[in-house]
């Protein structure tokens, strides 16, 4: 049950936050969002599971409920950084995306976890496998754990 009310407590928050105005576009703000989350979720139960909490399971449940919305941001964020004026050769063979994608496992795969933390998020990855909502939850729970994705940050000029 603390899983779902975390989940809801998100959703009042994401309300709130209502992104400010994106420096690209947001359908490519929510893939990285929906991307930088899974890798999140990954590199938690991976951790989770070294310290005796089985996540990994009810993280795949997740995955596989939601295969097509974590592909679709996988695809949208390839074709951004494929059309990327600055990519050039690289970015259609690629290279951008793979570094980019290093990158977030990276800075996702050295948090600090705890007992705690790994029973919530497991919480919250079995309650995204059992949502039948076409990933409404899913893209809730990822804007609000990651507001502003890497992504926005690197694109975007700082606000004053």
């Amino acid at each position: 049950m603390r899983a779902g009310t975390l989940i809801a407590a998100m959703l009042a928050v994401t309300g709130a936050q209502a992104a400010r105005a994106a420096c690209i576009e947001e359908p490519v703000a929510n893939a990285a969002r929906l991307h930088e989350f899974g890798t999140l979720m990954m590199d938690v139960s991976l951790r989770c599971g070294l310290m005796g909490v089985t996540m990994q399971p009810h993280y795949e449940d997740m995955v596989h409920a939601h295969q097509a919305q974590f592909d679709d941001a996988v695809r949208r964020l390839q074709h951004f950084f494929a059309t990327s004026p600055a990519g050039g050769a690289e970015a259609r063979h690629g290279g951008l995306y793979d570094r980019y994608a290093t990158l977030i496992a990276n800075r996702y795969g050295g948090g600090n976890t705890s007992l705690d933390s790994c029973h919530l998020l497991d919480g919250i990855a079995v309650e995204l496998a059992r949502a039948g909502d076409g990933g409404r939850m899913l893209g809730a729970v990822a804007q609000a754990m990651i507001a502003h994705p890497v992504l926005e940050q690197a694109t975007c000029p700082k606000q004053p």
